[in-house]
């Protein structure tokens, strides 16, 4: 909704200095006949189009504009004496949201201080490094490019089991339309979401295109990545789209909690990450996962642990009905300590407290157990001598003559 009033906002203020055009504003002497933009995915984009007149022309710039995201990136358009137009746009200077569809139009500025816009143009700004094999059905379009079409009705199947998943757990909503991209190996996926950086970041969503990216390699655990993977960003697509802007009020710990609740195989590494950290002393306090988990890559993986653990024991405490507050609280925005006070009735420490208690109850036996072994060893040892000499005493007690 923000994201709404932000365009609407920022349309109304370039809509009243003239940078924005305006229903059949394109004048008849300016016409510009643009071509279809050609673009190498990630690399760069080609725009090119032919100006009818240039008389009385000074520059042409271009506007280019992912649909529903206010931000604008202006450029200024190569121009010959033939009218032909030319921009070249490195896409590792200037990104672009991938699979995004693109608004743009020119402007045309006069030698006497007019400027004209040109009618706003579009293009897909789709991945064409590989070639998609794809099968849809009402809700979800699957995309594909390594596995036969067997693979793709799995995609589409666990798709379709996962919005049950979703709706079952929490009162969200799911677009009517989604788009899944399937990749198989993580640099060709992360090379698709600019500014991605983590390495280890296997998935992504993205609410405002209505697009899930996953990475599913080869191999005989490909179908569990697949039902994890994909309801995991499912959820976060769902919670965006239910909550709009206050969406990005939620803890990241809630948010990749929930993600992990409706994930059919969790990962296996997290009981034994939480536990060692706990072991050591080395869980993150929860309130520190509050707006951001660490950079560093073995710290994020405890951190994902963490929230999926805390989220699962709030959830098996307090219930749907409990954490339908908790997002209600925080999507009025109130701060990640206060809004649990709130919907929950207790504080975030406390909370944490407790479910440390239940979730290392083993580990704290364990511990216990090692930290009493030294001494019930020594009170063995003490036991030994007296219990031996018992024994020599024993074996050394003339038997009884028993007598007829």
């Amino acid at each position: 909704m923000i994201g709404r009033i932000r365009f609407i906002l920022v349309a109304s203020i370039l809509l009243l200095f003239g940078l924005v055009p305006r229903n059949g504003s394109a004048q008849s002497e300016f016409e510009i006949m643009p071509e279809v933009p050609a673009f190498e995915f990630g690399e760069d984009l080609t725009f090119r189009a032919v100006l009818q007149s240039v008389e009385g022309v000074e520059t042409v710039v271009l506007f280019i504009q992912p649909r529903d995201e206010a931000d604008l990136q202006v450029f200024p358009v190569l121009m010959d004496s033939s009218g032909n137009l030319s921009l070249e746009i490195d896409l590792r200077e200037s990104p672009l949201p991938g699979f995004a569809d693109i608004r743009y139009w020119y402007q045309v500025n006069t030698t006497s201080g007019d400027s004209y816009q040109s009618p706003v143009y579009n293009f897909s700004y789709t991945d064409n490094r590989y070639e998609w094999e794809s099968l849809a059905s009402e809700q979800f379009t699957i995309y594909w490019y390594a596995g036969d079409l067997a693979f793709g009705e799995e995609l589409l199947n666990v798709s379709l089991a996962a919005v049950r998943d979703v709706q079952e757990l929490l009162d969200v909503f799911v677009p009517e339309k989604l788009d899944v991209y399937v990749y198989d190996n993580v640099q060709a996926m992360q090379a698709a979401v600019p500014g991605a950086g983590r390495y280890w970041i296997a998935g992504h969503a993205d609410p405002i295109q209505e697009v899930i990216l996953v990475t599913l390699p080869p191999g005989p655990e490909q179908r569990l990545e697949m039902e994890r993977q994909i309801p995991h960003e499912l959820m976060h697509v769902a919670l965006n789209y239910t909550d709009g802007h206050a969406y990005s009020n939620f803890p990241v710990w809630l948010n990749e909690g929930l993600a992990s609740l409706v994930e059919q195989y969790p990962n296996p590494e997290y009981a034994t990450l939480t536990g060692n950290a706990f072991e050591s002393g080395e869980l993150i306090p929860m309130a520190a996962l509050c707006q951001s988990f660490p950079s560093d890559p073995q710290q994020a993986l405890l951190a994902y642990a963490q929230s999926a653990s805390f989220t699962q024991y709030l959830f098996d405490q307090f219930g749907k009905p409990g954490f339908n507050r908790l997002m209600a609280v925080y999507a009025s925005g109130s701060s990640c300590e206060t809004g649990i006070q709130e919907a929950l009735g207790s504080d975030l420490e406390s909370l944490e407290e407790s479910w440390q208690r239940a979730a290392f109850a083993r580990v704290t036996l364990g511990i216990a157990l090692r930290e009493l072994l030294p001494w019930l060893l020594l009170l063995l040892g003490v036991l030994a001598v007296p219990l031996s000499m018992v024994g020599v005493v024993i074996r050394r007690r003339p038997a009884r003559r028993e007598y007829e």
